[in-house]
């Protein structure tokens, strides 16, 4: 039933987050587990943060949307190039790995480009 979201497999069952709301079914039966709601429109949030310039305003820290986003980034990335990675947090890049590393940004167009260093 879950038509926008994602199920994690894990040792003692799948943790699924369907939306705004989450539920864990446990064992091999798949039994119903804890359940339960999140932190809202985390997307109309930052908007809202943006428009009055004002970062207290935000459900969660930047950082925290920063590493959730990369974990989906991440796994594309390692689909695209169909190997395992390794991933070094500190750097936020794949050591050794250039082509890994080349799918970790793009080529904007003037005058929307990235600086180096943020």
């Amino acid at each position: 039933g879950v038509k926008v979201g994602n199920i994690f497999y894990g040792t003692k069952g799948i943790l699924v987050i369907n939306g705004d709301n989450w539920t864990t079914h446990m064992g091999d039966k798949l039994e119903p587990g804890p359940k339960g709601s999140g932190g809202g429109d985390h997307f109309g949030n930052f908007i809202d943060a943006v428009v009055a310039r004002d970062h207290k305003k935000l459900h969660a820290d930047i950082v925290e949307g920063h590493r959730s986003s990369a974990l989906c980034h991440l796994g594309n990335i390692a689909y695209r190039t169909g190997r395992a990675l390794t991933f070094d947090n500190a750097t936020e890049t794949f050591p050794g790995d250039p082509q890994a590393n080349a799918l970790l940004g793009r080529e904007y167009r003037s005058p929307f480009t990235m600086p180096d260093k943020v």
